[in-house]
């Protein structure tokens, strides 16, 4: 061979080397023939229909890599690939992608109102795997650029009640809750079992090519479609998603008038204020209805009253006054039933983090709150009649709240 020939020889396979390395993924696109996704695998549906609609991309030798973590310039052009957003005009301008193979994409769905530069002030860092926390704003925002009906969700949903156990605990940063609140409420994204949504974790492809295909036919839908974020964004306006998940109505009251304010106990005892009222449908146990039964209806829970009622779970603030406060004064009969609830007795306040009505030693939890001007915060149980609402909740101050059919 030439020293001429074996030069170009050499330069060809130098070539063809910074090729394979410069995309990270090549052009395998037969779901069927990845040999890594077998037939049992949780995720091949999605995963086939992901490939097939040319959103994701399969491996040079045969894999998919089901597990492997999505970063966030993979997750960016994939979500580019599958979003039906127009683009906005503006320019996006991260130092850091100048030359990387996910340029186009990450400023073309950054232009699509998916990705805010000022999140990222520091660049954007293309190969960080993309966190849950990530994940959920990007969609959220994406959502929202597209419909102002989602971008109203955003709002509606600030001060709501997030049923995954961070919110209950508190680590839950009050600005992610819009965006955790619309992938929970439309199905984009869901807990995991030990009830927390683990905004830190990181994804998989085979989770990112579920939840594209989620996202694919999501953006379709108007927001209001879905149940779920219905009752998040009600709980975030009014308190309550008594109107989303029940036929009953407030009539001329609503709870937004006595949200927060007190009522008093009789003696001097102390006082309590509502915060949310959050009713479950229950009557069919198999497939109960809001979704907050997963934060407080336990299998453990059922018994006869759920055929012909509505569950309520109560958050209030306790304030006791009176030394010896006890079960006795909470149960005041000047107090009505919405502010007299039952201690919640299974596994689920301690799996998501909140506390409950004391049933034991109740007179020395209540002591540890005498005179704390911040009360004690706790959630209750409660029923009402299916067939026979009515009730009505007064505060000191005479505002009022009806529940009526």
């Amino acid at each position: 061979m030439s020293t001429k020939v074996m030069k170009k020889t050499i330069l060809s396979v130098i070539a063809a080397s910074m090729l394979a390395i410069s995309i990270p993924v090549a052009q395998h696109t037969s779901a069927a023939a990845f040999k890594d996704v077998p037939a049992s695998h949780w995720a091949k549906t999605a995963i086939e229909q992901a490939v097939a609609n040319g959103y994701f991309k399969g491996y040079a030798d045969g894999t998919f890599k089901p597990g492997a973590q999505v970063t966030r310039a993979e997750f960016a052009v994939l979500l580019d690939r599958v979003s039906t957003n127009p683009t906005n005009g503006a320019t996006v301008q991260f130092n850091d992608l100048n030359g990387n193979w996910s340029e186009a994409g990450v400023k073309d769905v950054a232009v699509k109102g998916f990705i805010t530069s000022a999140d990222y002030p520091n660049g954007f860092k293309p190969a960080t795997p993309l966190t849950r926390k990530e994940m959920a704003k990007w969609m959220t925002s994406g959502l929202a650029a597209a419909d102002t009906d989602y971008q109203q969700a955003v709002s509606d949903t600030a001060e709501t009640v997030v049923p995954v156990a961070e919110y209950f605990k508190k680590t839950l940063s009050k600005s992610d809750y819009p965006y955790v609140s619309v992938v929970l409420g439309t199905g984009l994204m869901s807990g995991y079992a030990d009830g927390t949504f683990g905004p830190s974790k990181t994804t998989t492809r085979a989770e990112a090519a579920v939840i594209l295909m989620r996202f694919a036919d999501v953006q379709k839908q108007k927001a209001d479609n879905f149940t779920g974020l219905k009752e998040l964004r009600a709980v975030g306006k009014t308190g309550t998603n008594m109107e989303v998940i029940t036929p009953f109505n407030s009539g001329v009251t609503s709870f937004k008038n006595v949200q927060g304010k007190k009522m008093n106990y009789r003696y001097g005892a102390g006082s309590t204020s509502l915060n949310y009222l959050i009713f479950v449908d229950a009557r069919d146990w198999k497939n109960k209805k809001s979704i907050y039964a997963s934060a407080f209806v336990s299998d453990t829970d059922k018994n006869a009253l759920e055929k012909s009622n509505f569950r309520i779970y109560t958050n209030q603030d306790i304030y006791p006054e009176m030394q010896g406060f006890a079960l006795d004064q909470y149960m005041s009969s000047f107090v009505p039933m919405l502010a007299a609830g039952a201690a919640i007795r299974n596994e689920l306040p301690e799996k998501f983090g909140y506390d409950t009505l004391p049933f034991v030693n109740a007179k020395s939890v209540f002591n540890k709150y005498l005179g704390d001007p911040n009360g004690m915060n706790i959630w209750t149980r409660n029923y009402i009649s299916a067939s026979d609402p009515k009730s009505i909740y007064v505060v000191a101050d005479g505002s009022s709240f009806a529940i009526l059919k």
